[in-house]
């Protein structure tokens, strides 16, 4: 038998798991779909333990499939929907339902923070682009704003990748690719604290940072038995859809791009 990574790719509508041999090969994938709740107009939020129930089910019917020993996967990693928010307390307890990348709610927040940069257009003359409700930094303020407690007992918060490498191994941190949809330099790979101070969002209350080849930590006895592989299974910290996207398709020079339309299987 040979060594295998179990690859999880947690979207918007579906987690589909997929294990692959060392030579890149897939040799089987199992699906899994979640919903979507709209509390309100233009809200869009999923429970994150949906998300985590897909995972462990989609595993165990990979291992089951494959007959695969525990002892041949190599690691665990995520490739996950971008810029998801669930607040966390200091016991590792969220404190919320996950907002995800499609709600919309902080739209005022959005505008708000840009009127602070003098204006849409000069923001975007410095950051590149203008923002809108569905960016991070504006759902953040919007949390403050409109969730004081919540925002009171949050350590941190977690986008759906870091939720997901926290329930494995108990160890609350971010990859640098889901990160930059926040705000980090791209050179020192730290968080732009001056500007979530700037926006009033205390940066203490920031994940900490990982790069996306390095091991979070290993699975936690609970998580091993519920996904039937062995505690202390490396788990990588991975990163988002659109850069796992890029580099699937090889574009990952300077000038090069690639086409992503998104899946449903």
């Amino acid at each position: 038998m040979g060594k295998y990574i179990l690859a999880h790719d947690v979207g918007t509508s579906n987690n589909k798991a997929v294990l692959v041999d060392v030579e890149g090969k897939v040799c089987v994938k199992s699906l899994i779909p979640y919903g979507i709740s709209y509390p309100q107009p233009g809200w869009a939020e999923q429970s994150p333990d949906d998300w985590w129930n897909a995972v462990t089910e989609s595993t165990r019917q990979v291992i089951t499939e494959t007959k695969v020993s525990p002892s041949d996967i190599l690691c665990v990693v995520f490739s996950t929907q971008m810029l998801g928010i669930v607040p966390m307390d200091e016991a590792g307890n969220r404190l919320g339902e996950g907002i995800i990348w499609m709600d919309n709610r902080a739209a005022e927040e959005a505008k708000w923070i840009m009127n602070k940069f003098l204006g849409e257009a000069i923001f975007a003359a410095i950051a590149g682009a203008s923002i809108n409700g569905k960016d991070g930094i504006p759902k953040l303020v919007w949390i403050k704003k409109h969730q004081p407690d919540i925002y009171r007992r949050m350590q941190c918060f977690l986008d759906v990748n870091g939720y997901l490498t926290y329930r494995c191994t108990g160890r609350m941190a971010m990859s640098w690719a889901n990160a930059s949809a926040f705000g980090i330099d791209l050179k020192s790979k730290r968080w732009l604290s001056t500007i979530f101070k700037y926006v009033g969002y205390d940066p203490a209350k920031l994940p900490e940072l990982i790069s996306p080849v390095s091991k979070v930590g290993g699975l936690t006895a609970e998580a091993a038995r519920q996904m039937l592989l062995l505690e202390g299974t490396p788990v990588m910290a991975g990163g988002g859809d659109v850069q796992s996207a890029a580099a699937g398709s090889g574009a990952v020079g300077e000038g090069e791009g690639h086409v992503s339309i998104g899946t449903s299987a």
